[in-house]
């Protein structure tokens, strides 16, 4: 039983970093989609006319029907209501994660989670509107995390399954989340049925994957998807049309790839550099657990000298229709590498591991991969810019969580908080620039040479 000063710590602790999110998310400026909804919003600006309007786009532009719906709703009131309910979901998400990941209530684990929550890659949530993206990416992420808790609920009464049952809906009306959760929950249900020791809430799992899979087909069933991709297609990628399968799964591995090893994202450096850390100072390991460091150090260094200086351009030069319709020795080194970086990363977190807990990180992270690389399918991987990776980001950095276990319980905590503290300080403050909309984003490319 967990005391009563550990609860009032956790409560203090997350209610500081629900306040810091609500001063950020308070001054975000309105842009892209967010002006656009705000000059219409008496379209949308009761609950009545917000659902009849959602439910009409299912028909003439999108499926995601219950995340719009909030997404308008917020987008045609007072910012000050955004940014209140994204403070709340922030602390849901750090007693979600806590609850899952923090099962001692350690306050140094508690303290590390908080950290890594300021890790999180704000700026993607700018891309169409701070508003428009936070509401469609970040809040349903927040819900999936939170659903999930209830895998590991010993007791749960039925009236208990009422929310999660909401958020799994509203979590997995977007595709990409949606991909994830199901691979999740499969794997769930599948461990169940191993010689694992996993006590999951097994009424809940199959109850949720339901909901998960009827939200696949409303997706698949909805028209206005068709609608809306040939639309698009016609406006930003005319040559999708005539693009195989085959090419469009190239197109998403290969972008994915390239946002990983050359966008110089914190999150992709943390989970290296606590790979390193777990594989190389703790368990002594050998140094071919080095690698993926050094990859990422030489791939940073070289991109950043030609964004300074305009070198080695040839590098970087990627195909627009993927590797398949343009192959150059670059762009098979560039397939090779990714390849070899992602095959390390999996090697290296998961080696000597055989608890359902790493299983259960395997199938996060492999379902984040193809929630990704499904990207491929869409004639708006390009232009949705960076918000595409926040399901892919955030799931790095709850794979971040078992290393940072291992390194608090190898007696290293002051080490580990500075190091995160660093880590949340400078992505705090490009969320900052972000906000004031200072000119940064030439050094955090997402597509170098594709226009």
């Amino acid at each position: 039983m967990i005391s009563s000063h550990k609860v009032a710590k956790k409560n203090i602790l997350f209610s500081i970093i629900a306040i810091i999110m609500f001063a950020f998310f308070y001054k975000v400026p309105i842009i892209g989609d967010d002006v656009y909804n705000w000059q219409h919003r008496y379209m949308f600006n009761t609950l009545s006319k917000d659902a009849t309007y959602v439910v009409n786009q299912y028909s003439n532009w999108s499926s995601r029907t219950v995340v719009n719906f909030f997404m308008y709703i917020f987008s045609t009131h007072n910012i000050v209501w955004f940014a209140l309910i994204t403070a709340l979901l922030f602390y849901v998400l750090l007693l979600s994660l806590s609850k899952i990941f923090n099962t001692k209530n350690d306050i140094y684990m508690d303290v590390c989670l908080c950290l890594l929550v300021l890790i999180i890659p704000f700026p993607y949530f700018s891309t169409a509107g701070w508003i428009a993206t936070t509401t469609t990416y970040l809040w349903p992420i927040i819900a999936a995390v939170y659903a999930t808790t209830f895998l590991f609920s010993k007791h749960t009464h039925w009236y208990q399954y009422i929310l999660p049952s909401i958020a799994i809906i509203y979590a997995t009306n977007n595709e990409q989340i949606m991909i994830v959760m199901l691979i999740i929950y499969v794997t769930t249900i599948a461990i169940n049925f191993t010689k694992y020791s996993f006590q999951s809430n097994s009424k809940y799992s199959y109850l949720q994957l339901i909901l998960i899979i009827l939200n696949f087909i409303y997706f698949l069933a909805s028209p206005g998807n068709a609608v809306r991709s040939k639309l698009e297609t016609a406006k930003w990628f005319p040559e999708f049309a005539k693009l195989s399968p085959v090419n469009k799964v190239d197109i998403g591995f290969m972008t994915t790839g390239e946002h990983v090893l050359f966008g110089n994202t914190l999150v992709v450096l943390l989970l290296v550099c606590l790979l390193f850390w777990v594989n190389v100072f703790i368990q002594k390991r050998g140094l071919v657990f080095c690698t993926p460091l050094i990859i990422l150090i030489i791939t940073s260094f070289l991109f950043d000298i030609f964004i300074f200086t305009g070198h080695l351009h040839r590098l970087f030069m990627f195909p627009k229709l993927g590797l398949l319709k343009d192959f150059t020795v670059f762009t098979s080194i560039q397939f090779i590498l990714y390849v070899v970086f992602t095959i390390l990363i999996i090697f290296m977190y998961f080696y000597g591991q055989n608890k359902y807990l790493y299983i259960e990180m395997i199938a996060l992270f492999i379902g984040a991969l193809l929630s990704r690389i499904a990207l491929g399918f869409s004639p708006t991987n390009y232009v949705s810019a960076t918000r595409t990776f926040a399901v892919l980001s955030i799931s790095i950095l709850i794979m971040c969580i078992p290393l940072i276990k291992k390194i608090l319980a190898n007696k290293q905590k002051i080490s580990l908080i500075a190091s995160l503290f660093i880590f949340a300080t400078l992505n705090m403050t490009i969320f900052f620039f972000a906000i004031k909309a200072l000119n940064f984003g030439k050094y955090l490319p997402l597509w170098l040479s594709i226009w």
